[in-house]
């Protein structure tokens, strides 16, 4: 007996030193993040393991330089990003998922392949587009293209979701006078929450990292999204690396408290989207 249970003992362990190698390598670039925002001497390729004379001037410089505006275009442009998503891909969702037709199967194609479209193409029609229409340097025109790139990916996410809602309570509804747009409102909108809500985080994400559409459609510099920001400061002739590790660090902050809000939303939308 004693065999068998430590040869078990030794492949938990195993697997305990090598879960913790392969999370140390994967937060390795946080901790540097981190140690190089307090180092304002630091650069590129002068940065110590660890500050020996910590400062946080590096995040002052990075709000006074126009963190702080490029923060708050990232979270207008995400929230509209996520409000214009829903509005479009629940009910197209609920549509396709109700429908049975072989012109369900080409749109859902048609969605695929416009997810396979290279940024860069949508980027440049975007540009000629919105110069026509006046977006350029506006929030709209910015939430208009990062939405491009969630809409397809919602509506396939939520269909798989809502093919698999009880039909029986849905035709209750019906029977009960509420038209299609109540039943989507009443109840197809309640039972299928953990897949709005991971529809909503991943466009969120999306928009928040967007970095080829706000080099494209920005030219004022008020107007600039956090990671363009980023950019733009990490390629300054400044001593500024200490500030743009800061402003990655304060970047990232949105975006890890969206997901640790709803992680549990998130991975029971996917498990069930997914038939698990």
């Amino acid at each position: 007996m004693s065999g068998p249970l430590t040869r078990r003992r030794h492949r938990r362990w195993l697997w305990t030193v090598l879960t913790v190698a392969i999370l140390a390598i994967y937060l390795f670039p946080v901790y540097w993040m981190v140690s190089a925002s307090l180092q304002p001497g630091a650069n590129s390729v002068n940065t110590d393991w660890w500050p020996t004379e910590a400062s946080v001037t590096g995040y002052g410089e990075a709000l006074e330089s126009g963190g702080l505006d490029g923060l708050r275009v990232s979270i207008l442009v995400a929230l509209g990003s996520v409000a214009l998503t829903l509005l479009v891909a629940i009910p197209a969702s609920y549509s396709l998922s109700r429908l049975r037709s072989r012109a369900v199967s080409i749109g859902l194609i048609l969605l695929l392949l416009a997810q396979m479209i290279p940024s860069i193409v949508l980027a440049n029609s975007f540009y000629a587009m919105f110069n026509t229409w006046g977006l350029l340097n506006s929030y709209l025109g910015l939430i208009l293209a990062n939405s491009t790139a969630s809409i397809p990916f919602a509506i396939i996410l939520m269909r798989s979701f809502m093919l698999r809602l009880d039909t029986e309570v849905i035709e209750a509804a019906t029977i009960d006078g509420l038209g299609p747009l109540g039943t989507l409102r009443r109840i197809v909108v309640p039972l299928s929450r953990n897949a709005i809500i991971t529809a909503a985080v991943f466009t969120f994400l999306f928009a928040w990292g967007d970095l080829l559409f706000g080099l494209t459609l920005v030219t004022r510099n008020e107007m600039y999204p956090v990671t363009v920001f980023i950019y733009a400061l990490s390629n300054s002739n400044l001593n500024t690396w200490a500030a743009t590790m800061a402003a990655s660090l304060v970047a990232s902050l949105p975006a890890l408290v969206v997901i640790f809000a709803a992680q549990r939303y998130v991975k029971d939308g996917i498990a069930v989207g997914t038939g698990r």
